[in-house]
């Protein structure tokens, strides 16, 4: 009987964790993450048009037809569109419980440094130890080789 995370094949194992996770995989996760951050902010720099409108059914409205008049929330929509069926094929090759800490938390560091860098936000030191903290995480989701 093979214990888990021993492989049969000569298929590349990653970590052990992941029975046989292929490059291709590990591609296709990072550019999934990819797609979602730059989404997000492409969809806040499209959101910004809407900072004014005030919470009702005629500005809910707006922001539909918006939706097609403004290249960034149509960017940020497809690039999203594109970030879920690349998610779908990495869940159908890995396990969920490394798959989804993976992509949410390397999001967050995406989203944060990415919106530090093109749209201004400010990040504290508190986001920074929060980032740093994300990584350490995700290096625990990883077992020695």
């Amino acid at each position: 009987m093979e214990a888990w995370g021993q492989q049969k094949s000569s298929k590349k194992r990653f970590f052990g964790r992941i029975k046989y996770m292929s490059y291709l995989t590990i591609l296709v996760l990072v550019f999934s993450i990819i797609t979602a951050g730059i989404g997000q902010i492409a969809l806040k720099k499209g959101a910004l048009v809407f900072s004014d409108l005030k919470f009702s059914s005629s500005a809910i409205f707006d922001m539909v037809f918006g939706l097609f008049q403004n290249k960034w929330l149509l960017v940020g929509t497809l690039l999203f569109i594109i970030s879920f069926f690349s998610y779908i094929f990495v869940l159908s090759k890995i396990q969920l419980n490394f798959a989804y800490p993976v992509m949410v938390s390397l999001g967050i560091i995406l989203v944060a440094v990415g919106s530090q860098i093109f749209l201004g936000e400010q990040l504290s030191l508190r986001n920074i130890v929060g980032i740093v903290l994300i990584i350490f995480g995700i290096l625990l989701l990883i077992p020695k080789i």
